[in-house]
C-alpha cells in the first residue's frame, strides 16, 4: 500500500512542477482557467433564465478535451443530455436516457433493473464519472448510476484515447456528479409510478459562510417498487453530499462523496424465441413471466466512493487541476436462467447461476493548463498524467436448476446449490502521459493530441492455479481540423485512434488481444449567436480491431472477431423554437460488419446495430393567459431492424415508439405525468441465441411532484 500511495504522490508532484509559473509563457489578455466538469451550468432556474442555462449546457462541454469547449469548436461528434431533460421524460435510467439521441442505442435487452446496456456507434462505450473511470468488472462494469444524481452526460462518439487512455473505439460516456453551487435547485420530488413504484428525491445545497468560501450540497434519492416481471423488485437508494472550499477566486477544492444501494429481484428477458420472436403452438409467452425463481433470485449491488477536485490558477496563463477518487463496489447476484424449451415446446429447462463481483478503483488525474498568444495564433495547451489502478475479484458458479411450465410456472421447488466453478482475481494497473493543443488561427481551429500509455494485468485463476500477466504500450492520438465560416457553420475533418487492454481469456483459455480503433470522420456544426438553436452532422468511418462479441458456442464466454468495420451518418438537433417550444430530431445510418474473421461470422452484420434510427420530440410552455403554467410534449422513435447474435441468425423487426408527457407550474410547484410507450407495444428488441430473447420496454407512467424554494 506504501508504494500504492507514494505512486500517486510522485505523479502529482510532477504535474505541480509542469505547471510551476516559472515556466509560464507570456500571459495572454483576457485569458480564463478551464472550468471543471463539476461545474458545469446548473439547470435549477425557472423560466426564461432556465432555457438559456439548459440551452448553454448543450452547447458547451468539457469531456472531449478536458476543457469547456463549444461544441461547434470540437472536430468531433459528441452529445449531451441534462437533467431537465431527463427529469422531462422520467428517466431513471442512463439507457433510457439516450433514447433521443443519433447514434446510441439504449434498452437492447429490455427493462433490467440491474444495469444500463447502451451501444455507441454500435459498441458499448466506457463509463467515466467526473474525468475517472469507473470499475470494468465482469459485472461491476454494467451496474446502474442514479441518473438523479448527475448534473450532465456527455457522450463521445469515436475513439477518445488520446484523453482517457485505453477505451473501446465505439465511445466514451463521461457523467458529472451534482457538487456544491449558489445554484443548487433546492427541491423535492415525490414521485409514484407503473409497476407499484414509489419515489422520494431532494436536491439542496447552498454556503456555510457569509463571504461564500465554503459551499455545500446534498443530493438523496430512496425509491421501492416491483418492476415489469412479475415477482420482482427494484429498490434503489442514493446519497451523495458534497463539500467546496474556494478560499479566493483562483483555487477550488471540491470533496465529493458518494454511496448507491440497489436491491433487485428477477432479471426479465432470457426466453426462448419459440413463443417470443417466433410463433409457438402453445401460444405467445406472456411479456411480464418471470423465468427465474422468485424468494431465490437477487441482485444486491453496493457502490461506495470518495474523491476530490482540486483546481488552481497560478496566473493568467498557467493553471492545475487533479482529480482523484477511491471507489469499492460489490455485486452479488444469483439467478435461475433459462436454457431453452423441451419438446413440448412449454417446459423450460433451466440453470443455477450464483455471482459475486467486487472491484476496487483507484483514479487520478493530473492536468496542466496554459492559454497564450504567438502572435495571431491561439493555443489552449493541456498536458496530464494519469494514473488507474484497479482490482477485481470475480467468481461464479453453474449448475442444474428444476424445470418450469413457462405458460403455466409453479414455483418454490428445492434448488440445487451451485458451487463457485469459476474465479479469478485481476489487477489493471495504467500509467498515462498526454498532450493536446487547440489551437486557433483566424477562423481556423485545429486539435491535435498525443497520448503513451503503459499497462499491466494480471489475471489469476484461483481455481485452476494458472497466471497470465499481460503488458500493453502504446500510443494514441488524435488530429482534427475546423473552420468558422460567417454564417455560422463549421465544417470539419478527423482522425483518432484509440487502444483497449481487453482482460480475460475465450473459451479455450487464450487471452484476448488489445482492441484497436482508427476513425475519420467528416461533419458540418451549426449554431445560431443566440445559441438557442445547435445542429450537427457527420459522416465516418470506424474500423475496430479484436473486438469482442458473444460466444454462440459457449455460455457466459465472448470470442474476438478479427476486424468490424462500422461506416455511418448522423445528424442531431436541438432547438429552441421559441421561448414557449423547444424541439430536438436525431437520425443515425449504421452499417457496421464484420471484414476480416477465420469462422462464419465474416460479412454479418454487427450484433444488435440497427442500419437506421431516428427520433423526433418537443415540448410546449404556455407562458401567458388563463392556461399560463401549462406545457405538454412527446416524442416519437424508430428502431430499425437488427440481429442479435454475432452469426446473423436472428434478426428482430423494427419498431416505432410514442413518449408523451404533461406538467403544469403553479407558484414553487410542478406537477407531472410521462408516458414511454404510451401504446403499450409488445415487441421483441433482441434474441442473442434461440434460447435468449428478450422483451423490450412496456408502458412506464410516472405522477411527480416537484417543490422548490
Amino acid at each position: 500500500m506504501s508504494a500504492f500511495i507514494c505512486r500517486s504522490t510522485l505523479l502529482a508532484a510532477i504535474s505541480l512542477a509542469l505547471a510551476n509559473p516559472a515556466h509560464a509563457a507570456d500571459p495572454a489578455d483576457g485569458a480564463t482557467p478551464s472550468s471543471s466538469s463539476t461545474t458545469s451550468p446548473s439547470s435549477s432556474t425557472q423560466g426564461d433564465d432556465k432555457k438559456s442555462v439548459d440551452l448553454e449546457a448543450v452547447n458547451v462541454v468539457y469531456s472531449t478535451t478536458k476543457t469547456e469547449t463549444p461544441v461547434v469548436e470540437i472536430p468531433q461528434s459528441v452529445s449531451t443530455i441534462t437533467p431537465d431533460r431527463m427529469q422531462l421524460y422520467g428517466v431513471q435510467g442512463l439507457d433510457e436516457a439516450v433514447r433521443y439521441m443519433a447514434g446510441a442505442v439504449g434498452g437492447s435487452y429490455g427493462a433490467d433493473p440491474r444495469s444500463d446496456w447502451i451501444l455507441v456507434r454500435g459498441y458499448d462505450p466506457a463509463k467515466f464519472l467526473d474525468g475517472l473511470a469507473l470499475p470494468n468488472g465482469a459485472w461491476t462494469a454494467d451496474s446502474r448510476l442514479e441518473p438523479y444524481g448527475l448534473e450532465r452526460v456527455e457522450v463521445n462518439k469515436g475513439p477518445s484515447s488520446t484523453m482517457y487512455g485505453q477505451l473501446p473505439p465505439g465511445g466514451m460516456m463521461d457523467m458529472t456528479s451534482k457538487s456544491p453551487s449558489l445554484e443548487a435547485p433546492h427541491e423535492v420530488i415525490a414521485t409514484v409510478g407503473s409497476f407499484g413504484q414509489k419515489q422520494l428525491a431532494g436536491d439542496t445545497g447552498g454556503q456555510l459562510d457569509n463571504d461564500g468560501h465554503w459551499l455545500w450540497r446534498v443530493v438523496a434519492l430512496a425509491r421501492q417498487g416491483d418492476s415489469n416481471i412479475k415477482h420482482s423488485k427494484d429498490d434503489r437508494y442514493y446519497f451523495a453530499p458534497g463539500l467546496t472550499w474556494q478560499p479566493d477566486d483562483d483555487t477550488s477544492f471540491t470533496l465529493l462523496p458518494r454511496y448507491q444501494r440497489a436491491l433487485s429481484v428477477g432479471v426479465g428477458g432470457f426466453l426462448p424465441s419459440q413463443g417470443t420472436l417466433y410463433p409457438n403452438p402453445n401460444g405467445q409467452i406472456p411479456r411480464d413471466v418471470n423465468p427465474g425463481e422468485p424468494g431465490y433470485d437477487h441482485y444486491w449491488k453496493t457502490d461506495e466512493s470518495i474523491g476530490y477536485d482540486f483546481f488552481h490558477r497560478f496566473n493568467d496563463v498557467w493553471s492545475f487541476r487533479q482529480d482523484l477518487r477511491l471507489q469499492n463496489e460489490k455485486v452479488d447476484h444469483r439467478s435461475i436462467g433459462s436454457l431453452g424449451l423441451e419438446e413440448d415446446l412449454r417446459t423450460l429447462d433451466r440453470y443455477n447461476y450464483p455471482l459475486v463481483d467486487h472491484a476496487n478503483v483507484f483514479a487520478v488525474d493530473n492536468q496542466v493548463d496554459a492559454k497564450f498568444d504567438q502572435g495571431s495564433v491561439q493555443h489552449n495547451v493541456l498536458m496530464g498524467v494519469d494514473y488507474l489502478h484497479s482490482r477485481n475479484d470475480y467468481k461464479s458458479g453453474f449448475g442444474a436448476a428444476p424445470s418450469i411450465d413457462i405458460f403455466d410456472p409453479v414455483y418454490g421447488q428445492p434448488i440445487p446449490p451451485a458451487p463457485f466453478t469459476y474465479h479469478t482475481n485481476s489487477l489493471l494497473e495504467q500509467l498515462g502521459a498526454y498532450a493536446q493543443d487547440q489551437v486557433t488561427i483566424g477562423k481556423w481551429g485545429i486539435t491535435a493530441g498525443g497520448r503513451q500509455d503503459w499497462v499491466s494485468n494480471d489475471v489469476q485463476d484461483l481455481i485452476a492455479g494458472t497466471r497470465e500477466k499481460q503488458n500493453d504500450n502504446a500510443f494514441s492520438g488524435r488530429l482534427g481540423v475546423n473552420y468558422t465560416t460567417d454564417v455560422g457553420l463549421v465544417p470539419y475533418l478527423a482522425y483518432s485512434h484509440s487502444f483497449k487492454t481487453t482482460v480475460g481469456t475465450t473459451f479455450d483459455g487464450s487471452a484476448y488481444k488489445p482492441t484497436t480503433g482508427d476513425q475519420y470522420e467528416g461533419g458540418l456544426k451549426f449554431q445560431t449567436p443566440d445559441g438557442r438553436t445547435l445542429i450537427t452532422g457527420a459522416v465516418y468511418q470506424l474500423t475496430q480491431k479484436n473486438a469482442l462479441t458473444v460466444d454462440p458456442n459457449h455460455l457466459f464466454f465472448s470470442l474476438q472477431q478479427g476486424q468490424t468495420r462500422t461506416r455511418g451518418a448522423e445528424l442531431e438537433a436541438n432547438v429552441a423554437v421559441t421561448d414557449a417550444l423547444s424541439m430536438t430530431a436525431a437520425y443515425a445510418y449504421t452499417d457496421a460488419k464484420v471484414t476480416h474473421a477465420n469462422d462464419a461470422t465474416l460479412g454479418k452484420q454487427v450484433a444488435l446495430v440497427p442500419k437506421q434510427q431516428a427520433s423526433l420530440s418537443a415540448d410546449y410552455s404556455v407562458r401567458g393567459g388563463a392556461l399560463a403554467g401549462l406545457g405538454f410534449g412527446g416524442g416519437v422513435r424508430y428502431i430499425g431492424p437488427h440481429y442479435g447474435d454475432a452469426n446473423n441468425e436472428f434478426r428482430t423487426g423494427g419498431y416505432v415508439l410514442y413518449d408523451a408527457n404533461a406538467h403544469y407550474d403553479v407558484d414553487r410547484w410542478r406537477f407531472q405525468v410521462t408516458a414511454a410507450n404510451l401504446f403499450d407495444r409488445t415487441y421483441v428488441s433482441a434474441c442473442n441465441s434461440a434460447i435468449w430473447c428478450y422483451y423490450g420496454y412496456p408502458r412506464e407512467i410516472t405522477v411527480s411532484a416537484r417543490y422548490r424554494w
